[in-house]
This record gives structure tokens, sequence and C-alpha cells, in this order.
């Protein structure tokens, strides 16, 4: 089975491709919205969240991502993201290091996760480096 990976918003055609040569992507969610059902089924088996948004990611969230590995974000200074509690549980946080919101940072992101579930050591890691268990 290939590696689910969740969009919190509308992406490029062209970082979407790039993902699909290697994953499958989840129905988009509202990371918010931690009791409804649909959450709760894709939270389940999500491997790598691509983030357009400044959403808050904190250790309750983490919870509910029992398989996450990567959060990349297609913006520089995911300020809103707890990376050490991101690092604790084994997960990759990455930026971009692209000023462009659009397409450019997408695809780099998309990169991110490919990098990540390949198991190296993602371009534009937050966390320190470090080798996280497989």
């Amino acid at each position: 089975m290939k590696p689910q990976v969740l969009i919190t918003r509308p992406v490029s055609a062209a970082a979407i491709e790039l993902l699909s040569s290697v994953c499958d992507t989840l129905p988009r969610i509202e990371l918010q919205r931690r009791q409804s059902g649909d959450f709760r089924l894709v939270s389940e088996c999500t491997d790598a969240m691509l983030l357009g948004t400044t959403e808050r990611i904190d250790d309750l969230l983490l919870q509910k991502f029992p398989h996450l590995r990567v959060i990349a974000c297609t913006f520089r200074l995911p300020e809103h993201i707890d990376v050490a509690a991101c690092t604790r549980r084994g997960i990759w946080v990455t930026s971009v290091a692209t000023r462009d919101p659009g397409s450019a940072a997408e695809i780099e992101a998309a990169r991110n996760i490919l990098d990540a579930l390949g198991g190296d050591t993602p371009r534009g890691a937050m966390n320190e480096v470090m080798q996280f268990a497989a």
C-alpha cells in the first residue's frame, strides 16, 4: 500500500503529480475539527501532511495521527507547529526555502515529503538533525 498524504489546501497539479508517483492523497479535512468521523478516518491513515495553512499543530493533535512521519510546510517559518513534540514522535517538520507561496513552494514541499518517506533527511528540516526510527 502506498503512503497516504493529507493535503490541507488545494495545490498545483505538478505537486500532486510528483506525490502520486509514490503516494496516495487523502480527502482534505479541517485539522481543528477533531471530533468528526471523517477526521478520525483520515488521521488514522495519514503518513505525511502537506500543510499550506498556518493551523496549530500541537501534541494533542499529533496524538490523532499515529502513522504521521513528515509535515511539509509550503511556507518558511512554521511557528505554529510544536517542532519539539514532532521530534519526540519521530515526525519530520520541513519548510521551504522559496518565498513564492505558489507552485514552487508546493513542489519543494512535495519533494521534502518524498525525501522523508524514502528514509532520507528531508531538505528544509526544522528538527534537529537526527535519525528517526523507520
